[in-house]
């Protein structure tokens, strides 16, 4: 099997495991710019599912970027305390949210970049934004992400390098329709090939892992 047959293959089965086993988050289904890009910073270092469960509360209480900046801070951290990190995540959603309102006049700036301005908004949330929001081909990655990558596409004794998982990423995705890629390896990160006892048995990709052909070899 060639390299590229390797990435389209690896790319169709994700996919095809994906339609019986995706994770039902209501952030996937949102078209509202703020929705998606406060979404994703709530989801830095944490875990979906507490996101999911204030999701619906939270979006009641701050349906946009006025209701953030006005809010009283000690409010809204309690609002996210269970998402942890709760002090630091209220500034940035403050900070981002001021930002917003007097620099864009309340509207959310195409461009990715303008929010890095903000401290503790990096590449991941702006990668993701574009991505998930704006329809972007970009490239960032998690945890499961570069799990994923590593184990299935790189020699397992091989520091993996940033350029590299972009590298590896830019042979994965297609030309459309990407976020679902994104979505189908986070969700194949979280059940299938988790960081300890990955279910190797259960993986439609064993047979080209690179992870799965050391350990059994």
């Amino acid at each position: 099997m060639s390299s590229e047959d390797k990435y389209t293959l690896v790319r169709e089965v994700i996919l095809d495991w994906y339609k019986d086993n995706n994770r039902d988050f209501p952030w996937r289904a949102s078209k509202s710019l703020y929705q998606i890009l406060i979404t994703e910073i709530l989801l830095q270092k944490t875990i979906a599912l507490n996101v999911s469960n204030i999701y619906s509360d939270f979006f009641s209480k701050y349906d946009d970027f006025p209701k953030i900046y006005k809010a009283n801070i000690t409010n809204l951290q309690s609002d996210i305390k269970g998402l942890g990190l709760s002090n630091k995540r209220a500034k940035i959603l403050k900070d981002l949210s001021k930002m917003i309102i007097t620099d864009y006049n309340g509207e959310l700036p195409q461009d990715p970049e303008i929010l890095k301005k903000i401290n503790g908004i990096a590449d991941y949330v702006s990668n993701a934004f574009a991505c998930f929001g704006l329809n972007h081909r970009t490239f960032f990655y998690d945890v499961n992400i570069k799990r994923f990558i590593q184990r299935v596409f790189e020699p397992q004794d091989v520091k993996l390098k940033i350029e590299t998982i972009y590298t590896e990423l830019d042979k994965l995705l297609p030309k459309t329709d990407f976020k679902y890629v994104y979505w189908a390896i986070l969700d194949f990160g979280y059940k299938i090939c988790s960081k300890n006892n990955p279910k190797c048995d259960l993986c439609p990709v064993s047979d080209t892992c690179l992870y799965f052909l050391k350990s059994n070899s």
